[in-house]
């Protein structure tokens, strides 16, 4: 069955066209393998692209749908559309699975395990799992380069009263679990929609701490050398920042926030963007599952268009440009995500948790 992926594109765009086009599970198996092998099948084991399907060869049996095998001599290696990807060995129907992506794409900020569970009629352990797969597609593996804004922010609760040690609270920082993420944000050269330009980018990983070292690390995993860096007067950034291009600062404690172009504005948005999803929706992250978290937050904000700018006022009646932004439609979103599904691997552990095996994509993001 063949599926038109621009039809598709155009023809779902509100929940209940969603729900048609994923209604039939022969149809979403065609519009998984169109998704996941844009050129045709390949072969997950040895990269082959000539493989045939094994349904015409069942004698006196079964063979699973869309199953095939590859052609190499050397290889021979059955496969699906889900096999080495975050969809291995699914049990669930491929129409519950694109459902999911979609409605997860859809919101500003994410859905609930519980909330989703309800919507595709699974139960929320089932879709805590199904979200954290689809997580593991949004993660970049790609740095930055460019202007990249860079800023460190804490995610957590509030820091509780501890009876047994009353001084703890007295420092800086007290006595907190909040989690430390670094945060690089990448702009965008024109903001001009006829440029063609690539769509803005933006990376968030946990560090243990807010030392140099680990800020350094945390930087050179998310952008190239030749970055320019912009962040404010933090010590430790400023030696992090130290091997790269260039590297200029805004000072925060002096009420500095913008020096003609220099500012780290961006990486502030996006920081309040991981604050209202975590307060909005899943209301406690865990440090574990954290990068997922925000590599869900991060692909939000690569899917925006740049739809031109706007009048506004401020609050004191002065009138400024705004710009304004677009979203990529969700269906679009999942031709991208799962473009780049084979060679994400995630697995069920024996405790009910995930394991992510590894994140390496053969092509796509």
């Amino acid at each position: 069955m063949a599926v038109d992926l621009k039809a598709l594109f155009e023809s779902v765009r509100t929940v209940s066209e969603a729900a048609v086009a994923f209604a039939d599970e022969d149809r979403c198996r065609a519009i998984l393998e169109a998704m996941v092998w844009p050129s045709g099948p390949v072969c997950p084991d040895c990269g082959s692209l000539h493989s045939y399907t094994l349904a015409d060869r069942a004698i006196g049996g079964t063979v699973r749908a869309g199953l095939r095998q590859c052609a190499e001599r050397d290889c021979r290696f059955q496969f699906t559309a889900t096999t080495r990807t975050p969809l291995h060995s699914t049990k669930l129907p491929i129409g519950k699975w694109l459902m999911a992506m979609w409605m997860i794409l859809h919101s500003d900020k994410g859905i609930s395990s519980p909330r989703l569970a309800e919507a595709i009629g699974v139960s929320q352990p089932t879709a805590w799992r199904l979200g954290h797969a689809i997580r593991v597609l949004t993660a970049s593996v790609q740095r930055l380069s460019g202007t990249v804004e860079f800023d460190v922010m804490m995610v957590g609760g509030a820091p509780r009263k501890d009876p047994s040690n009353p001084e703890a609270r007295k420092g800086k920082q007290g006595h907190t679990t909040k989690t430390p993420v670094a945060v690089a944000v990448e702009r965008p050269n024109s903001r001009d929609p006829m440029d063609n330009e690539p769509e803005p980018k933006a990376m968030a990983i946990p560090i243990p701490d807010q030392t140099a070292a680990a800020l350094s690390a945390a930087l050179d995993g998310m952008t190239n050398k030749d970055a320019h860096v912009m962040s404010d007067s933090a010590a430790g950034i400023a030696v992090a920042a130290s091997g790269h291009i260039a590297h200029d600062t805004v000072n925060h404690g002096a009420t500095e926030f913008v020096r003609g172009t220099v500012h780290a504005n961006s990486a502030e948005g996006y920081n309040d963007r991981v604050r209202r999803t975590v307060v909005g929706v899943f209301h406690h992250i865990s440090s574990v599952h954290a990068p997922r978290y925000l590599d869900e937050v991060s692909w939000r904000w690569r899917q925006r268009i740049h739809a031109g700018k706007s009048p506004r006022k401020t609050r004191k009646g002065r009138v400024v440009l705004r710009d304004i932004w677009e979203r990529v439609p969700p269906i679009e979103q999942m031709g991208k995500l799962l473009r780049g599904a084979l060679g994400r691997e995630m697995r069920r552990t024996k405790n009910g948790s995930v394991d992510v095996l590894v994140i390496q994509p053969v092509f796509g993001i």
